[in-house]
């Protein structure tokens, strides 16, 4: 018996609709299902998407691209993390699109399509200042110039930027979407053509819309959270609510150490409950003894270390009757993950994202 992740499958087509909504109706979403689709089941919701009429989806390695093409998914997959030569065979293989921002990958990938008689369409990375991949701008101009004119083999289908701080910093984003609006400019004024040019994130969505160019690129948005906690939006609803189910319940002695290294003493009286969600699943060892779950709409408290499998809740004071298979709720709502995160010191999209594999997720 495993814990479950529960998805409300008529949220995120309210969100995709939201976003619809505040873009222009000749701008696309691309879908980024990135890490098991911010740890929402990357094939659950890509298939939900495409039926939904989605045609672009972004993942970060060849690795999640080969899986969605398994899996059935037929739309675009483009792959925004830098492909490297042991992906080449899966690149051609799964038909999948590769970002780009190394001219030698760019030549050796050109080779081996040459070879195979296949061509591939990139997108062309731009870094205005993400300062983690992409090609400097202030050699962009050689670079695509080059590979346009070497790679016979690589259609440049696109090209794009990332934003680093459009959560937080006004000012560096606009300045990272003027140098990225310029090179645009300049490129189409020398003739290059694309059928893909998006800069704006989640954040960027819903603070910069005058440059949402063909497309954008929506993550955690499509899920229902927010980019960052100073942001609000009553428009985007929360999709996930995680439980997990009771499997022992148990009266303990006064002065009873709870859980490894004892860091919950019991009180007189204290019944507990062990449940089936540790921090392999994703529910971090830091909320121990400072976070509550609850059951019936009463919170309980978690009492001593999460273990890796299971932790225990105090279950003394709750009203109603509980038994062994009963499931706990661990977060219903935005609030109750951005508590996990403020308690953890992280920021909600690792805390979804992490969720574990092992948990069953279930569309609803």
């Amino acid at each position: 018996m495993s814990a479950k992740l529960y998805i409300n499958t008529n949220n995120i087509k309210n969100n995709i609709n939201y976003i619809k909504s505040i873009i222009k109706p000749s701008t696309n979403i691309i879908a980024m299902v990135k890490a098991n689709a911010y740890g929402c089941g990357a094939i659950e919701i890509s298939h939900l998407l495409e039926e939904i009429g989605i045609t672009d989806f972004g993942v970060a390695l060849v690795s999640e691209g080969v899986k969605l093409r398994e899996s059935g998914i037929t739309s675009n997959i483009l792959v925004t993390s830098q492909y490297l030569e042991n992906d080449f065979e899966n690149i051609i293989k799964y038909n999948l699109i590769v970002s780009t921002s190394n001219i030698e990958l760019s030549t050796k990938l050109n080779e081996y399509a040459k070879s195979h008689f296949k061509k591939v369409k990139i997108h062309i990375k731009v870094d205005t200042g993400m300062t983690r991949l992409g090609f400097n701008i202030d050699n962009i101009f050689d670079n695509i110039n080059y590979i346009k004119e070497n790679c016979t083999n690589l259609i440049i289908d696109g090209i794009y930027t990332h934003l680093s701080c459009a959560d937080t910093n006004h000012e560096y984003t606009i300045k990272q979407l003027q140098q990225f609006d310029n090179i645009i400019n300049k490129l189409q004024s020398q003739g290059y053509k694309f059928n893909y040019i998006h800069a704006l994130n989640s954040a960027g969505i819903l603070k910069y819309q005058a440059f949402q160019y063909t497309h954008v690129r929506s993550g955690i948005l499509i899920y229902g959270y927010m980019p960052d906690k100073s942001i609000k939006n009553n428009n985007i609803k929360a999709c996930l609510i995680l439980k997990a189910p009771i499997i022992r319940i148990n009266k303990i002695k006064k002065d009873s150490l709870v859980s490894y290294g004892g860091t919950y003493i019991a009180k007189s009286g204290t019944k507990l409950a062990t449940i089936q969600i540790g921090y392999a699943d994703g529910l971090p060892r830091f909320c121990s003894n400072k976070y509550s779950v609850c059951i019936n709409d009463q919170e309980c408290s978690i009492v001593g270390n999460i273990c890796m499998d299971m932790c225990m809740i105090d279950i003394t004071n709750i009203k109603t009757e509980i038994k062994i298979g009963d499931e706990v709720t661990i977060f219903k709502n935005e609030n109750d993950i951005q508590l996990i995160a403020d308690l953890t010191n992280t920021i909600n999209y690792e805390i979804i994202s992490k969720l574990s594999d092992r948990i069953e997720r279930i569309l609803i």
